[in-house]
This record gives C-alpha cells, structure tokens and sequence, in this order.
C-alpha cells in the first residue's frame, strides 16, 4: 500500500495536488485500493486505505517527535538514539521531510 500510495505522492498530497482535479484523485485512489485488494484477503475501500495511509503517517511523525523532544532535554548521559524506520517508514519520512 505504502509503495502504490507513494508512486503518486505528488499528485495526491505534494507538489502537484493543486493540478489534479477531483476526479483525477478519485481515479488514483481506486487504483490504489484495486492493487491492495489484488494482494489482500480482505477487501478494503477507500476510507480504509486513506485512514490506514493516515495512521502510518501518524506514527512516523509522533517517532520523530518523540526523538526530537528527548534532545531537547537537559541532564547528563549519552545523547538519543535516533529513532529506527522500518523500510516503509523509511520512505514515509523522506516524504514528510525531504
């Protein structure tokens, strides 16, 4: 899901949602849910696939907050690991913050 939903990034989220009309995303997100549901035993719609994209980018984005706020901190001891990204998470934070 993570790989379909980031080949057309841009045109869902990024540089290029300003230019893709409503239809155009429409057809982008049933592709989307097409391909999962070619792979999956469970049929998911729209709604599941976007919450889903949603909550994944929660997560990355409260691991970095997290890491950010422990180097804040003040006191003694090594500093903090940086937090480590699965593959998918990876990529999902190249795209947050690039």
């Amino acid at each position: 899901m993570v790989e379909e939903i980031l080949r057309v990034e841009p045109q869902l989220f990024g540089s290029q949602v300003q230019h893709t009309s409503i239809a155009r995303k429409a057809e982008l997100w049933q592709r989307i849910v097409d391909r999962v549901n070619a792979v999956g035993q469970h049929p998911r719609n729209r709604e599941d696939i976007r919450k889903r994209w949603n909550d994944l980018r929660g997560k990355v984005r409260s691991m970095v907050s997290r890491h950010n706020i422990a180097v804040q901190k003040t006191g003694g001891g090594p500093p903090p690991t940086p937090p480590e990204f699965t593959s998918w998470e990876q990529e999902v934070f190249n795209i947050l913050h690039p």
